[in-house]
């Protein structure tokens, strides 16, 4: 990207942030104070340490600014908190990390894992009395955290393509409806659970002929250019007999857009789809913009690391008792071209943590898991089924009441 774009970029940027904080100022309930329960003392301290798996990756620097916004509210209601980042990248990294951690025993970890071979080290922490929050991707042993908070990856899934084929249908696109399913690596399983999500809902239809699965692509879902040479030798077996291509993985989606480019097929509206996974990178949101990918959805990072800190603070302040397996499955969104500007903004806001509690007190032994809704979805074409209808900016629990701890939980950092 070269200079001049960039400059263009940021200058339409800052015009929908201010469009969009004027249309949330409208929407918003007058009075947006939320609440924390608990009475800091002068000399209370809190120890949080936040493990950080990816540090050069832009989806989790969100989750950082996430972690890092909530530590810097408790210290805003009085609270000593001392905040320590750990950046390994490898398991005997993070192991190794996670040994010293031990040594200090902060009173609560808020960890992206690098891979469930850190399991065992997070197991003895727990044993130990530290809290341990997973924020991404959860490890087999439930046991060896208080909480996980992620994206629900087969949900998410489900929730994308069935907007899709409304879409579909309301175009009258003809069936049976033909999709090439584009994965990821052997063994990367948030990558699995997403196809495995697209699998769910077509595999009814593949049943009464209205869809058929040509094929399953293995991409590199972590180098942009592998994706590309894996998926441009592919495009031309299936030529445009394809109507869409379903991508769990940003990166592979882009390489998809591009290796149809260079075929010259049309994308599209009229043409070939694409659906993708994620709304961060700029590239990607002008593809939805312009129409050129139909769909993405959008999960919520920031959220995930800023209430991680939250969760964390409630359960070491005995506001919050969690059963076995507790977990939290994060706000997701449906991104189209005329709310992808819009997406922008979820990366830097979160639901206030009471809406968390709330959540958090819904859990049971029986049923330790809830999907949180989508808080601040924007209906931006109404009545086409690209967007499901939006409970706005408005939560369908009330802000609980007796605190004498008040502040602005999100806003636009």
């Amino acid at each position: 990207m070269n200079w001049k774009t960039l400059s263009i970029g940021l200058i339409v940027i800052v015009v929908v942030l201010a469009a969009v904080v004027g249309y949330l100022a409208a929407v918003r309930p007058s009075k947006t104070v939320m609440t924390v329960t608990a009475t800091p003392t002068s000399n209370k301290t809190i120890v949080i340490f936040y493990f950080n798996p990816a540090p050069a990756n832009f989806w989790y620097n969100l989750v950082t600014q996430g972690v890092q916004t909530a530590v810097e509210q408790l210290r805003s209601l009085g609270y000593n908190v001392k905040y320590e980042e750990f950046d390994a990248t490898t398991v005997s990294q993070q192991i190794s990390q996670l040994e010293q951690a031990a040594a200090l025993h902060p009173n609560i970890i808020v960890i992206g894992t690098v891979s469930n071979a850190v399991q065992g080290e997070l197991l003895k922490l727990r044993q130990e009395g530290i809290i341990v929050i997973l924020v991404d991707r959860d490890v087999p042993n439930r046991a060896a955290r208080n909480l996980y908070l992620g994206t629900n990856n087969v949900l998410a899934a489900e929730k994308e393509l069935l907007a899709f084929l409304t879409y579909l249908r309301e175009q009258n696109v003809p069936t049976p409806w033909k999709f090439v399913l584009v994965t990821g690596l052997p063994g990367v399983e948030t990558l699995a659970l997403r196809t495995e999500g697209f699998e769910n809902v077509l595999q009814p239809l593949v049943q009464n002929g209205t869809a058929q699965i040509l094929g399953v692509i293995q991409a590199n879902q972590d180098d942009q250019a592998q994706a590309y040479a894996t998926i441009s030798a592919v495009v031309p077996k299936y030529g445009t007999s394809v109507t869409a291509y379903l991508d769990a993985n940003l990166l592979t989606a882009i390489a998809n857009v591009e290796a149809l480019r260079a075929t010259g097929y049309k994308i599209g509206k009229g043409g070939i789809y694409v659906l993708g996974f994620d709304a961060q990178l700029p590239t990607w949101l002008q593809l939805i913009q312009n129409g050129t990918v139909i769909m993405s959805i959008q999960q919520t990072p920031f959220t995930m690391g800023y209430w991680a800190v939250w969760a964390g603070f409630y359960i070491y302040t005995g506001q919050l008792n969690l059963p076995a397996n507790a977990t939290i499955y994060t706000p997701t969104y449906v991104v189209v071209s005329c709310n992808a500007t819009y997406s922008m903004i979820l990366d830097h806001i979160a639901p206030p943590p009471t809406y968390l509690l709330l959540l958090a007190q819904q859990l049971t032994p029986q049923n330790p898991a809830i999907q949180a809704p989508s808080y601040y979805a924007y209906d931006c074409m109404e009545n086409t089924g690209l967007v499901p209808a939006p409970p706005g900016l408005n939560s369908p629990w009330p802000v609980p009441a007796g605190s004498d701890q008040s502040f602005v939980a999100t806003g636009f950092h």
